[in-house]
């Protein structure tokens, strides 16, 4: 037992350091299942078909965005393979014609599921892959200036109901690198995401986005 009337023996020093480190140790070896909240940035594309001469065109455009997403990952043994849970967030803008200034924007909300695979276990420089799937509804929403441009100036869009939401099923694939900052894991992730439907019914469809992502981990 420590006196601590008197000052500490070198034997007492030293197993105070030694404390103090692994106190500060603990939360990096500690098993990993725990709660994240990762901010994402997209690019990528989107497409609508209209008719002009009585011939369908498909249009491509650039989509820009950003997602928010909260979540758990489980991984309660601390292993190389593990899975994380989580609800999402998409929002992306979409410039259809810049001489008449019509935009549209995308909301894509709904929940998903990754498997992640990690082959380094050094806490300060971790590098994994992952790849998940999400179910999600897809809404397109434009302004009324937007919708009246193209109900009157493509006959297949008379008929669409620029509110409505879509189902989706989408993929996501890419790398991971994780690190230890001020006593907390954070990480960077870059990836791919796609569609696994079409969009059925809808007339702008999200073909894919790039994505780079920062998360927090609690």
């Amino acid at each position: 037992m420590i006196n601590f009337e008197n000052p500490l023996n070198p034997m007492q020093k030293l197993i105070c350091v030694v404390g103090v480190f692994l106190a500060l140790l603990s939360p990096i070896k500690a098993a990993k299942s725990r709660t994240f909240l990762l901010s994402e940035y997209l690019l990528g594309q989107m497409h609508y078909d209209t008719i002009q001469n009585g011939q369908t065109k498909t249009n491509y455009r650039t989509i820009e965005g950003a997602t928010i997403m909260y979540g758990y990952e489980y991984n309660p043994l601390n292993r190389w393979f593990y899975t994380r849970y989580y609800g999402f967030l998409d929002y992306g803008y979409v410039i259809l014609d810049k001489k008449d200034n019509i935009e549209t924007n995308m909301f894509t909300y709904g929940a998903g599921a990754d498997v992640v695979i990690e082959y380094n276990k050094n806490p300060l420089n971790v590098w994994g892959l992952f790849y998940g799937m999400m179910v999600a509804g897809n809404t397109w929403t434009t302004s009324k200036f937007s919708r009246d441009f193209f109900v009157e100036n493509y006959r297949s869009f008379t008929s669409f109901t620029f509110k409505r939401t879509y189902f989706r099923v989408l993929g996501e694939v890419g790398i991971r690198f994780q690190t230890v900052i001020l006593y907390h894991d954070v990480s960077i992730e870059v990836g791919f995401k796609f569609p696994f439907d079409t969009e059925l019914g809808s007339k702008f469809v999200r073909d894919y986005s790039m994505f780079v992502s920062h998360t927090w981990y609690f």
